[in-house]
């Protein structure tokens, strides 16, 4: 988020993080405000995204699955964009609290900026 946005038409950003309902195959992913839990903790594994709680599982399309999906963008440091199953991740819109993350339209999630994300 960076604060020309203006997102929810307020004039300052919050941190948006993302976040896996539990460590688990099959559990969502959403975004959340950033708060330092431990399911907002992610590691890069090559150009496989996983949750810190684990090295089994992997960020596939909205949730967690067991195994190695390789995703393309995904980078160290900086903001960047992370690509795969034909589309960028991104939830719908600007963010919300409980907001669901999945792979959709890049060119969508471009025109409304919510196809960046960063190392924090």
């Amino acid at each position: 988020c960076e604060n020309k946005f203006r997102w929810q038409e307020k004039d300052t950003c919050k941190d948006w993080c993302l976040e896996a309902k539990s460590c688990s195959s099959g559990a969502g992913l959403e975004v959340q405000k950033c708060s330092g839990s431990s399911k907002q903790k992610w590691k890069k594994d090559g150009n496989v995204l996983r949750p810190a709680c684990s090295s089994k599982l992997c960020v596939a399309n909205g949730e967690l699955k067991s195994g190695s999906i390789s995703l393309e963008g995904l980078r160290s440091g900086g903001n960047f964009e992370i690509q795969k199953f034909g589309g960028c991740m991104t939830q719908s819109h600007h963010p919300r609290s409980n907001e669901p993350v999945s792979f959709r339209d890049c060119a969508k999630a471009r025109r409304t900026n919510t196809n960046r994300w960063e190392w924090k």
